[in-house]
């Protein structure tokens, strides 16, 4: 059999430039949601960075668990509940709906 000398395909791009009517619409929706995202993502990082400064306020104020081996205390208007598991921090203010 004969071996065929194949030449590497190149990129045609985009044979027909076809775009929906409301492209401008979809594009600025796309910026606005990247720019969400990264700004979730920044958020995220502060969030990570408070919620160890508290489990560590947390620690040194020597608090027992109870029974179930959660912490849960309240203080100057909040419910503050850690789970030692997954270090999982809970805040509740009392005057948040719920």
């Amino acid at each position: 059999m004969a071996k065929r000398n194949k030449a590497p395909l190149e990129d045609q791009g985009c044979l027909i430039d076809v775009h929906p009517e409301n492209a401008k619409e979809i594009v600025a929706a796309a910026k606005a949601y990247k720019e969400a995202v990264v700004e979730r993502q920044e958020l995220f990082k502060e969030e990570i960075k408070i919620k160890t400064k508290l489990l560590e306020l947390i620690k040194l104020a020597d608090l027992k668990p109870g029974d179930d081996g959660k912490i849960k205390f309240s203080l100057d208007g909040f419910k503050i509940t850690v789970t030692p598991r997954d270090m999982l921090v809970q805040v509740k203010c009392e005057n948040d709906e719920e």
